[in-house]
């Protein structure tokens, strides 16, 4: 059953490569202390008391809040999709409060450093960075991007974003045309990057790491400073999180907090990459 929701969250809800491997990770985590703790360790008989026993024995392992909900999470997802697909099971955990988690900052890299290290990279690492900077992108949507998702006369790419939901971000024109310099590496009409996501991050480490000190250089660290400033700049909430791809208002709600809290840059889009 297992393996049949990996597939199913992998090819039809559109989730990364990365969730799909955590939420397996998760789901065999907690397989394995039902059959070392249970009579009969059977789906159908997983119940309230019994996660709630699981969740005392994560925490007494010394797990953090993090990985207890991700773990939780994956099990609620499992069951939901159980019951779509005709078993008769409930979900245990339907009423299950998730773990509180210590507020967070979410990391953010001065705009002066992706400017220096953007000017001093070239070829894909020059595009990628670019791209990301501009549009806030998911590592794993800049990888997926295709030829024909690249509109440059309306200056736009069309995003593949999770659960197959695509969306339209508005990239500067010149940032585009740097895609130019990787086309003739690429297969015509395929993708733009044809190298993996773990090379990818670790060339935009790379490009980052001589211009910044910041806690995180990372894809996702350029992610959270592109939503910051456009919070800083005034632009709303659910405007924010429709150009993420965020499904839950809350998700982006930290980005508003978190300008509204310090003084922020001008928007990355119009001050970076010129």
């Amino acid at each position: 059953m297992i393996t049949e929701y990996i597939k199913h969250i992998s090819s039809v809800r559109g989730y990364s490569p990365l969730t799909c491997l955590a939420y397996e990770k998760a789901l065999r985590h907690f397989s394995a202390w039902a059959n070392a703790n249970l009579e009969r360790p059977r789906w159908r008989n997983i119940n309230r008391h019994i996660l709630d026993q699981y969740i005392i024995d994560c925490v007494a392992a010394g797990a953090a809040p993090t990985t207890t909900n991700l773990r939780l999470s994956a099990i609620s997802g499992l069951y939901n999709f159980m019951k779509e697909i005709g078993y008769r099971v409930e979900n245990p955990c339907q009423y299950e409060s998730r773990r509180k988690l210590a507020q967070t900052t979410p990391n953010i890299i001065p705009q002066k450093d992706l400017r220096e290290a953007y000017d001093h990279s070239a070829g894909v690492t020059r595009v990628m960075l670019g791209l990301l900077i501009c549009s806030g992108i998911r590592i794993g949507e800049l990888m997926a991007l295709e030829f024909h998702d690249i509109d440059t006369d309306a200056n736009t790419i069309r995003v593949h974003g999770k659960g197959a939901k695509d969306r339209l971000i508005h990239v500067p024109a010149h940032v585009l045309q740097e895609i130019k310099s990787v086309k003739e590496h690429c297969p015509k009409n395929g993708r733009l990057f044809t190298i993996g996501e773990r090379e990818a991050r670790k060339l935009i480490y790379e490009a980052l790491k001589p211009y910044s000190n910041a806690a995180q250089l990372s894809p996702h660290a350029i992610r959270h400073t592109f939503a910051t400033n456009l919070a800083a700049q005034g632009v709303n909430v659910c405007t924010i999180g429709t150009i993420l791809g965020h499904e839950h208002i809350e998700t982006t709600q930290k980005y508003i907090d978190m300008a509204a809290a310090q003084k922020c840059e001008a928007p990355i889009t119009n001050s970076i990459i010129k």
